[in-house]
């Protein structure tokens, strides 16, 4: 029954996204990295009335890949895809809120439609986060864009002056050290999934560097 659930929610969220404003990202060459950033201009001079948004951000050249666990390089389960839109408010404009879901290269949604983390600073900004892994995304796989469904704040007067777009690649913990998490840009990137040597190795390397921080106490 939850399968049949998901597979109608995934039909639904398709259909609602073909009618999305497309926002065409560029990535760049392929990488592996823990944080990618770029601006963006499609909402500009939106105001803010309660209206609903339905975006479709596309990659156009490259796709990101979510690295699985064991190994390192890996992404994070708290690898968060964040939208910020910057207003003209001198305090805070209000909360967003919405619901997301990653698709792959044919439009078709990885996951059922999730809510977005929401946000807001004092500086006008409106924050909405889209965390795929803690939303059972699959952990290895590749997506070439997201979708937001987004329900602005009702603060007549002002309007979204410029938008950004944000990956963060999460932390991981290891052993008593906090570790960044990457992701991977783009068809180089190497297979992770047999590279559970390198977890012992780092965490050898870890433990190592604790003791010799102990011994050059005394």
């Amino acid at each position: 029954m939850k399968k049949r659930l998901v597979a109608a929610a995934i039909f639904a969220a398709h259909s609602a996204a073909l009618n999305a404003t497309p926002i065409e990202i560029t990535l760049g060459s392929a990488r592996i990295t823990p944080f990618f950033a770029t601006p963006f201009n499609d909402v500009n001079g939106v105001s803010l009335n309660g209206q609903s948004l339905s975006l479709n951000f596309v990659f156009t050249d490259n796709f990101i890949r979510l690295l699985p666990s064991p190994g390192f390089p890996q992404t994070a389960v708290n690898f968060d895809i964040s939208v910020a839109l910057h207003t003209n408010a001198n305090g805070l404009a209000g909360f967003a809120s919405g619901t997301g879901f990653i698709f792959d290269q044919t439009g078709q949604p990885l996951q059922a439609p999730v809510v977005l983390g929401s946000a807001a600073s004092d500086d006008g900004a409106i924050f909405l986060g889209l965390f795929p892994l803690l939303d059972e995304a699959p952990t290895n796989t590749r997506f070439y864009g997201f979708n937001m469904d987004i329900t602005l704040p009702n603060n007549p007067g002002f309007e979204v002056t410029d938008e950004d777009l944000r990956l963060f690649g999460g932390q991981i913990q290891v052993a008593d050290q906090v570790i960044q998490g990457q992701f991977g840009i783009g068809l180089q990137v190497a297979d992770t999934g047999s590279t559970a040597i390198e977890l012992v190795f780092a965490l050898l390397v870890l433990s190592a560097t604790s003791k010799l921080r102990v011994l050059s106490r005394h």
